[in-house]
């Protein structure tokens, strides 16, 4: 996640050439590199020196975050919060720790502490809207995630978790529009394929609930583009497991009509014997 580093009102005090900026410098380096071991020594280095400035905290807070300890990162965050108040990416990264602690209302708290204080980015939008969804708020959680898009357009977490939700809602007509932002209309149909093929691959026994989502995401495939064979195809297979044996036949002339190549494709063991 992307941290809006702020120098401290403290720092603020320093003179240009001083020490602070080297090291706060380096602590920013290891930060950008994901250097998480390095940046902890670091940090407690700058802590040690400059206790009563906030970054060396928030430093601290950000290694301890990223290697999994989430209490101590939430600790720190806030110490950096005491010494300053507005120091808005100390308000963010609690939002994201506390929402790896499964703790979403806290979550979310921050992250609008966070916007109420200055920050804009698409992301801390996109992680609100995680929250609410986690909490099972959905319209909530689709308005912050077009918020998020409203920011940046082309953000595809956002736009595929807008997938997701109205996919779950069986709101087919905005689940592909919601799409359309980030993937083209010529790679859309494939794209709906392959999200079909996740449901049911693998699947050790039938879940006529996947199958009947799969078959829904292939009808939107096939809407985009009629003479999308492999979509026909698949589709054959979907409606073969869910016993629609004229749906089969129909669909499975249709993928060999347009492309008969298919014919000799690997997939065809995946049909019934006896509907071949």
């Amino acid at each position: 996640m992307p941290a809006d580093l702020q120098d401290s009102s403290h720092a603020d005090t320093l003179l240009g050439g001083h020490p602070y900026f080297e090291l706060k410098s380096t602590l920013q380096l290891f930060i950008k590199e994901k250097r998480w071991s390095s940046l902890e020594e670091a940090s407690r280095n700058m802590i040690n020196l400059y206790p009563e400035i906030e970054f060396g905290w928030f430093a601290l807070g950000m290694a301890m975050a990223k290697t999994g300890n989430q209490k101590g990162a939430i600790l720190n965050f806030k110490k950096a919060i005491y010494h300053n108040p507005n120091f808005i990416s100390a308000y963010y990264q609690l939002g994201i720790s506390y929402y790896n602690q499964k703790n979403f209302s806290k979550s979310i708290a921050f992250f609008e502490e966070a916007i109420k204080r200055g920050m804009k980015s698409h992301t801390v939008y996109y992680n609100i809207g995680n929250a609410y969804y986690s909490l099972g708020e959905n319209d909530i959680a689709i308005k912050k995630y077009l918020k998020s898009l409203s920011i940046r357009p082309d953000f595809t977490p956002a736009a595929y978790s807008l997938f997701r939700i109205y996919f779950g809602n069986e709101d087919y007509k905005n689940a592909v529009s919601s799409l359309r932002p980030v993937i083209s209309d010529e790679k859309l149909p494939s794209y709906l394929l392959a999200q079909a093929r996740l449901l049911y691959e693998n699947e050790s026994e039938t879940n006529y609930l996947k199958l009947r989502q799969a078959l829904k995401l292939l009808n939107s495939a096939i809407d985009l583009d009629d003479n999308f064979a492999l979509a026909y195809y698949e589709r054959a297979y979907v409606k073969t497991r869910l016993g629609d044996t004229k749906g089969f036949a129909h669909d499975k002339a249709m993928a060999f009509q347009l492309n008969p190549e298919l014919r000799k494709g690997h997939l065809i063991d995946l049909f019934s014997i006896n509907y071949l």
